[in-house]
């Protein structure tokens, strides 16, 4: 039975096993024998990682956005959400409040009983409380984003409580995340191979300049950003230094680009998000299936967007960017196949067993998602690939974004964000890379193209279009698939997936879920639900 965590007590059950992030932790010792040594403090805390964020939540939120369908209602109903359809009662509401209460129940219980714990060494102690922290405010932050104001819980509380405690409003949670994180630099730079996976101090410092972000605070974006950038107060970071497709693959987890990720490992610890994204022919069921929108908006080499000349519709897949094909698998994409030979995907209308809707199993877009391909999943599914949830590369695309917010961006913060990105990704045509000497609305526009080709299908796209205030106009409408001209005369041939409907009266923020309104009268609900 699922339990929430504003209306459970807690029967103090730790779970606890092996210090590594990488596996489950099981029942081992009740409230009377447990917080009596510091290896409990270890075990408690190593419990509230694996609820970061949840495999599935992770990939199926991207499909709230325009950059992908899908077509089943895996991921908590997220068609439903993604084309307006949804109500209070809507499964997505629910599970993202209980997900993210869990997970704050288990940093307040560390929080609140670890000063029981004798003969802990105070450095350490200080550091497992500001891993607790910041944890605490990554899930209030999610809270925050969707829901606006949420109750804010910092300790145990009893069922009494739960059942009257009204929402906080959101000035006030946001500065609670902000004075979380603030603490939170007290982490180390870096760990150990053993502790990989664990909150730094850059972590922290980019998910508060990820949450400044959201309230367009910009000079206090450029400032941390530039901190981590610049200053180097966050220690070595840096874009991964092979190619953009080899970033995400699990030969390469843990790289210098990877501020925060949550952690999984072959056969002990998997996630099982490749067979909701790769072809029926690769053992893939294609319930995530990228958009028309998200191809069609990554540049040409020469940096010119498809409204260039020298674009060609009938090829329309040569001389882009080539995170394109990194990100996405399309008609005549070639994947290695576990032996190292290569498999041709066709996916054109009656082209084979992974054509556009040629079954159940197939996309209904003409994509398939090729970024977090694992060619040594088990069973060509479940893999050991983490899930990165900050890295350098966003860092830079804030700092840009804010720089050209307050009118200083110039040759040297394009060197140093954009040009570097696009240089990593494999463009070499001068008039991708040259500063294009351009402000305002039209820089903005430049940054924002940017990073989305650079971030896509990594969970932050529907982020943005809230942030920016576009999702009004950018979620409204057919979404489409690849150009089947079955109907030429219908958007120009360019197959209708799905009718999004976007309500700016409301949809900017989630319904309070009903269940938890029925069990707490003093919970109020949102705008217009």
């Amino acid at each position: 039975m699922k339990t929430k965590y504003i209306l459970v007590v807690f029967i103090m059950t730790i779970f606890w096993g092996c210090d590594s992030l990488d596996t489950p932790l099981v029942d081992k010792e009740s409230d009377l024998s447990f917080w009596d040594k510091p290896e409990d403090a270890l075990h408690a805390l190593n419990s509230c990682y694996p609820d970061l964020y949840g495999a599935e939540q992770f990939i199926f939120t991207e499909s709230l956005s325009d950059n992908s369908y899908t077509k089943s209602n895996n991921g908590s109903l997220v068609r439903d959400v993604a084309n307006g359809s949804y109500t209070i009662s809507a499964s997505l509401m629910s599970d993202v409040w209980n997900a993210r209460y869990a997970g704050i129940k288990r940093c307040n219980i560390l929080l609140d009983n670890i000063g029981k714990v004798p003969d802990i060494n105070a450095d350490l102690k200080n550091r497992y409380i500001a891993e607790a922290k910041a944890i605490r405010a990554f899930h209030y932050f999610i809270l925050m984003n969707n829901f606006g104001d949420v109750p804010l819980v910092t300790r145990e509380i009893s069922i009494e409580e739960a059942r009257t405690i009204p929402r906080t409003p959101k000035a006030q949670v946001l500065q609670f995340i902000l004075d979380e994180l603030d603490f939170a630099k007290i982490l180390p730079n870096s760990y150990q191979d053993t502790d990989k996976g664990r909150f730094t101090k850059g972590a922290a410092m980019a998910l508060k300049a990820r949450v400044l972000l959201c309230e367009n605070r910009w000079q206090e974006v450029a400032d941390i950003c530039d901190a981590i950038i610049n200053k180097k107060e966050a220690g070595n970071l840096d874009l991964f230094g092979g190619t953009y497709a080899d970033l995400f693959k699990p030969e390469n987890k843990d790289n210098i680009e990877v501020l925060l990720n949550v952690e999984f490992m072959a056969v002990n610890r998997e996630q099982g998000n490749q067979y909701f994204l790769i072809p029926p022919s690769l053992g893939g069921y294609a319930a995530i299936s990228p958009s028309q929108e998200l191809v069609d908006s990554y540049l040409l080499l020469n940096g010119n967007t498809i409204a260039d000349p020298s674009y060609n519709e009938l090829a329309p897949y040569a001389n882009r960017d080539p995170r394109l094909d990194a990100t996405i698998i399309r008609h005549g994409s070639k994947l290695e196949n576990p032996n190292g030979s290569f498999t041709t995907i066709n996916t054109n209308l009656g082209t084979g067993d992974d054509a556009i809707n040629a079954s159940s199993n197939c996309t209904p877009t003409g994509y398939y998602v090729s970024k977090f391909y694992d060619k040594t999943a088990r069973n060509m599914t479940n893999s050991g690939s983490n899930l990165i949830l900050i890295r350098y590369a966003d860092v830079l695309l804030m700092y840009a974004e804010a720089k050209s917010k307050l009118n200083a961006f110039g040759q040297n913060e394009w060197d140093q964000t954009i040009k570097k990105l696009r240089l990593r990704a494999g463009f070499t045509n001068v008039n991708a890379l040259n500063y294009p000497g351009v402000s305002g609305t039209e820089m903005d526009e430049i940054i924002r193209r940017e990073r989305r080709s650079e971030l896509a299908m990594e969970g932050l796209r529907l982020m943005d279009l809230r942030r920016w205030k576009t999702a009004e106009d950018v979620l409204n409408g057919w979404l489409h698939g690849i150009k089947t001209n079955e109907a030429p005369s219908v958007d120009n041939g360019y197959i209708r997936v799905d009718k999004r409907v976007f309500d700016k009266s409301k949809h900017y923020l989630w319904p309070v879920p009903q269940s938890e309104r029925d069990l707490n009268s003093s919970l109020t609900q949102n705008p217009n639900w």
